[in-house]
């Protein structure tokens, strides 16, 4: 557990730490997904991060964009209207205490989390040769948007 009191500086020094630590399988997750193959009709793709609440770890997940969406939870393959959580090994996070994040006028752990989430995500993304996604791709951080919103594929060009 990481105890409340830490400044600042040693808030984002320690959350840029704890997203480092957990890149190498972050980055093979983002290869496993962006490998797939894309079936006919997806247009795009945007990938949402939920920073997490009341102590949970943050989540995040892919939606697949298109005209023709369907609702299928059955279905493994990637189609319009497809949405699937991405295992990035958030898990750590939820380690930092929670009072870092419920008061933000005492503390702006969000406000400070927010953008190494955004950026460390698109690298992850880049380093996992994502950048090269046929598929135009950003990424935001849930109700946060624009901080934390950065394009990870041109979808291709």
């Amino acid at each position: 557990m990481v105890p409340y009191g830490l400044n600042k500086e040693q808030f984002v020094a320690m959350y840029r730490r704890k997203l480092e630590n957990i890149s190498k399988g972050a980055i093979e997750a983002i290869r496993d997904v962006i490998s797939k193959p894309i079936g006919p009709g997806v247009d795009d793709a945007h990938v949402v991060i939920f920073p997490g609440e009341d102590g949970a770890a943050p989540a995040a997940w892919i939606y697949y964009g298109g005209k023709n969406k369907k609702v299928d939870g059955s279905d493994p393959s990637i189609f319009p209207g497809r949405s699937m959580e991405l295992d990035l090994g958030l898990e750590p996070l939820a380690e930092i205490d929670e009072l870092y994040f419920i008061h933000p006028e005492e503390f702006p752990g969000l406000e400070l989390a927010v953008p190494l989430l955004g950026r460390w995500l698109a690298e992850c993304w880049w380093k996992a040769g994502g950048w090269g996604y046929p598929l135009p791709t950003i990424s935001t951080v849930h109700d946060f948007e624009p901080i934390g919103r950065e394009v990870l594929s041109n979808g291709g060009t």
